[in-house]
């Protein structure tokens, strides 16, 4: 019954609409709990099959490792222009 109700709700979808909605979840667990739980991830396999859950996790690790790089190089370049700045005004 529970397959045959998932089948329902994803039938209608297209493929990118599915892998939105499986990408939703899991970026909604990770901002409650900081991770996924294994049983989202059953859960979200089970849905929307083993590829899709795997591919929309893999997107969201991908999305924090740029969002951590993009931090990183920001706080540096900060750093050094505030240094510059720093440097400039003893000169004066």
């Amino acid at each position: 019954m529970l397959k045959r109700s998932q089948e329902i709700i994803t039938e209608n979808k297209t493929p990118t609409e599915l892998c939105i909605e499986c990408e939703s979840i899991i970026e909604e667990e990770k901002k409650e709990n900081g991770q996924v739980s294994k049983m989202t991830m059953r859960f979200l396999r089970e849905k929307y099959g083993n590829d899709r859950a795997n591919r929309a996790m893999y997107r969201q690790q991908k999305k924090k490792i740029v969002i951590t790089k993009e931090e990183s190089m920001i706080d540096e370049i900060s750093s050094v222009l505030s240094g510059l700045v720093k440097n400039k005004n003893q000169s004066l």
